[in-house]
């Protein structure tokens, strides 16, 4: 008889990944049932355009006696989106997502369950020793989290990363907010601040290529300034501010306003181009997230039995 009352409910976005998942899954097993712990997988075919991932996942859960549950996306929405979908039909007081391509090991997930338990975290984020990626994009990496950092205001000495545990509570204020292009790490800075991370270690890619892509990174990190922050549209109210006292005081000076009509050739009219771009971008997010489009669309959902 299983002593422990606590159901993990583990969520697993998948793009055009076979092979990998029969490994995680019978590893995810072998990990949890050495505890004698309660749990459920659920993976999200996010729009896969090899029908082999969606076939995997089915005799996965004809061939197991674990609780594996499917969802199918029409199409590709994200695997921020994936995870929403996920955590909407979890079964479990507690929620993991982490990978299906074996970056995040299942032996790494005590890791995360024992520091959450050591400070009723209501979120632990696992966080790589050393990571394998490649430089570029350790870079672009590590100039958003530090960005993100500085505007969100992350507890000193965490790292978001999508390997997590979560309480279920913090998950049900998650999926309120109504925001198109989410980042379940801004959303979950938003609900609580009470958040931890663990230690783990990287695992070898089993298959498939990275979905963050140097230009979704970049999207990614369009959407955390103008979903969440408004730093853009003040900036350029400074600039358009110091402009204009330097417009004032070129009435007073002819050599100074030869240098600022130079200035406004070669800078100032690419600058306020680039400005009305950021603001158009704004206003279509606005409009966007107005029609209510939906986040995701579900083909179908095949639960166990």
């Amino acid at each position: 008889m299983n002593e422990n009352k606590d159901l993990y409910s583990i969520i697993v976005p998948v793009l055009n990944i076979t092979d990998s998942l029969v490994e995680l899954t019978n590893r995810i097993d072998t990990v949890l049932k050495s505890r004698n712990y309660s749990f459920e997988i659920i993976f999200i075919d996010d729009g896969s355009t090899d029908p082999n991932t969606l076939e995997t996942m089915k005799k996965i859960q004809e061939s197991s006696l674990i609780d594996v549950t499917v969802i199918s996306f029409f199409k590709n929405f994200g695997q921020q989106a994936g995870i929403l979908a996920g955590i909407k039909l979890a079964k479990g007081n507690y929620l993991i997502t982490m990978d299906g391509d074996l970056e995040h090991r299942p032996e790494d997930l005590f890791s995360l369950i024992d520091k959450q338990k050591e400070g009723n975290f209501d979120v632990v984020f696992g966080n790589f020793k050393e990571k394998t990626h490649g430089a570029t994009k350790k870079f672009f990496s590590f100039i958003y989290t530090s960005i993100e950092r500085k505007i969100l205001q992350y507890p000193k000495g965490t790292k978001r990363s999508a390997f997590w545990v979560m309480k279920r509570a913090v998950g049900e204020e998650v999926l309120k907010f109504n925001t198109l292009n989410p980042s379940l790490s801004i959303l979950i800075i938003k609900v609580t601040n009470h958040i931890g991370s663990a230690e783990i270690v990287q695992g070898k890619r089993g298959e498939g290529e990275s979905a963050y892509t140097i230009p979704k990174l970049i999207f990614l990190a369009s959407s955390l300034f103008i979903n969440n922050s408004g730093i853009f549209l003040r900036s350029f109210l400074v600039f358009a501010s110091i402009s204009f006292l330097l417009v004032v005081l070129g009435f007073f000076s002819q050599i100074f306003l030869k240098i600022w009509y130079l200035f406004a050739l070669t800078c100032l009219i690419p600058i306020v181009l680039i400005g009305f771009a950021i603001v158009g971008e704004y206003l279509f997010r606005i409009i966007q997230n107005i029609e209510n489009h939906p986040l995701y669309s579900i083909r179908e959902i095949i639960k166990k039995d």
